[in-house]
């Protein structure tokens, strides 16, 4: 699995990429977007002439006054307007209705004068109130500085980096178990139980983990309680085979003689048959390849079969292969076995091509799909008579694990076996 399609690398994308917009998003509202400041200042700044000018009619304290500027983070100045005009900076704005000076580095804020007129001139306020301000008259501080918003955007954006991380953390540990229980049913899928998945907690992972765990180790002891029965089995089918091997040597030369020492050679090898089938199929058979030409393997299987040359009609060729020289010869063995079995007419015949191996003979269709003789124990196109089933299952497992194909096709009364030597790419 490529590492692009690995959960964990997704996730860390996917952490990456949100940690880098929210940043980025947060970056662009601090230093871009200044309106939106701008607002909220002219905002807070009408908020604080308004409470000045309406504490006034309400005949307000100083101190009070300052209560209710607090929301703002605005306060009265203490010093006079024409002072903070004289001797403080100001700040060029465009369309705004206040002026900003800065004065001993505080922020003093101004009230224009507004700029519309009236076609008629009403009665003058302060003729009828004498605590009416005018807004040009109104001075007082901000206390809001732009490094304070800038220190809270700062420390929210540090929040929320904070969060992502805690949780990105939070989902890796929970996921590494995951990583690690695939790299070892990785082990496992290779023929290897020397696995260990048992983890501690008490989530969906954890679970499954040491539940694999726990099959392992029940597949552990059933293969140590196979490997023991094959040892028993072995071992007691070779004691007879090999006493009977030594009774036949002591029999008069004859044809009962040759009787016996033919079926228990035929024994002798149908037991190391079965060995080798135990190892391929539990995955423990390392392949001793070599370069071979096919006619010699054919040689080794007809005297594997132990027939007459003369019962096969071989079209020879120099065509060489890279193979386990005794595991082949047993493929190759089983499919003449069954081609001079279910002979019907003739002989059967074995071509030997460039690109693969041709083995053909006369004979009734088979009943089920060929698939279904593939599988071990099949007895139906070996009879219970004459074998155990295993013969091309047998086949095409050595077949596969040399990198070969094995193809099978009924055409007009002939069944015809064909091993590919080359595989075609797709």
């Amino acid at each position: 699995m490529s590492k692009k399609n690995s959960i964990l690398f997704q996730i860390t994308l996917f952490f990456i990429t949100i940690f880098l917009v929210i940043n980025l998003i947060v970056l662009i509202q601090l230093f871009i977007n200044d309106n939106s400041n701008d607002m909220m200042n002219m905002k807070r700044y009408f908020q604080s002439v308004r409470i000045i000018k309406d504490s006034k009619h309400e005949n307000l304290t100083k101190k009070q006054i300052e209560e209710k500027l607090k929301v703002y983070y605005t306060q009265l100045a203490n010093i006079d307007l024409d002072t903070v005009k004289k001797y403080g900076q100001k700040q060029k704005l465009t369309d705004h209705p206040i002026d900003i000076y800065i004065y001993k580095d505080k922020k003093y804020i101004n009230p224009k004068k507004p700029k519309f007129i009236p076609k008629f001139e009403p009665p003058k306020p302060e003729k009828f109130d004498k605590n009416f301000v005018k807004d040009e008259d109104i001075l007082f501080i901000d206390n809001l500085k732009d490094s304070y918003i800038i220190t809270f955007w700062f420390g929210i954006l540090f929040i929320i980096d904070l969060l992502l991380v805690w949780f990105y953390y939070f989902l890796y540990k929970k996921l590494i178990p995951l990583h690690n229980l695939k790299k070892e049913i990785e082990k496992f899928s290779k023929g290897s139980l020397d696995i260990n998945t048992q983890i501690k907690g008490k989530d969906e992972i954890a679970q499954v983990s040491n539940e694999f765990n726990n099959a392992i180790k029940k597949i552990k002891d059933l293969d140590d309680s196979r490997k023991l029965f094959l040892r028993n089995i072995l071992h007691e089918l070779k004691t007879p085979i090999t006493k009977g091997k030594l009774v036949s040597d002591t029999l008069e030369n004859g044809k009962k003689k040759n009787v016996l020492q033919r079926a228990f050679i035929r024994l002798e090898f149908l037991l190391e048959e079965f060995v080798k089938l135990e190892q391929l199929t539990s995955g423990k058979m390392n392949l001793v390849k070599k370069e071979y030409r096919v006619i010699d393997l054919l040689d080794q299987s007809l005297d594997l079969l132990l027939i007459d040359r003369l019962k096969v009609d071989i079209y020879p060729n120099g065509t060489k292969v890279l193979v386990d020289f005794e595991l082949f010869s047993i493929a190759l063995k089983n499919l003449i076995d069954n081609s001079t079995r279910y002979n019907t007419n003739g002989n059967p015949e074995i071509f030997i091509k460039e690109d693969c191996l041709i083995i053909k003979n006369q004979g009734d269709a088979l009943k089920k799909p060929f698939e279904e003789y593939l599988k071990p124990f099949n007895r139906e196109y070996e009879s219970i008579d004459k074998g155990l089933g295993l013969g091309l299952y047998i086949t095409n497992s050595v077949i596969e694990s040399h990198g070969f194909k094995l193809y099978y096709q009924f055409s007009k009364g002939y069944h015809i076996f064909k091993i590919q030597f080359v595989i075609p790419k797709d």
